[in-house]
């Protein structure tokens, strides 16, 4: 079912013009780390409506990289999330933009392109707050980065 999940995900990006060509065309399969155990996981929030790395998003970001570096053997997921508030659609789109960041910093960082695939889920798929808004809306600007053996 996460597999039908991601794929729809991805189709319903091509129907709206979302740019995640990388995505597609990417080896690395999301919904691996999704169905199994993920070797290493960090969960990486955002303010409002930002899609840019905090200095502590990077720092856990570099944490990841240095467990995977010289492991060329493991993929790496970033799958990108919005809370409720605002637009659905736009928030669709923010939740790639935030997942295509993590993407970038680790290429940055040496990591191969091929290695790495994003998505998005858009609206708090799988939230810790059943609304998104609140003192736990904060939890839901997220991106996972995943790092798996095929």
């Amino acid at each position: 079912m996460v597999r039908l999940i991601v794929k729809c995900f991805v189709s319903v990006g091509f129907m709206l013009g979302l740019n995640i060509s990388t995505a597609v065309s990417s080896p690395v399969d999301c919904s691996v780390p999704v169905d199994q155990n993920p070797l290493v996981q960090k969960v990486i929030y955002f303010e409002v409506g930002q899609s840019s790395l905090s200095k502590k998003a990077q720092k856990k970001i570099d944490d990841l990289f240095d467990v995977i570096d010289g492991h060329p053997s493991l993929k790496i997921c970033a799958i990108g999330q919005a809370d409720k508030q605002g637009d659905p659609e736009a928030n669709k789109k923010l939740s790639l933009k935030r997942a295509q960041s993590a993407k970038d910093y680790l290429i940055k960082k040496g990591i191969a392109k091929k290695r790495i695939e994003t998505v998005f889920r858009g609206e708090a798929y799988g939230s810790f707050s059943l609304w998104g808004t609140g003192e736990k809306a904060d939890e839901d600007r997220r991106v996972e980065v995943i790092a798996y053996k095929e």
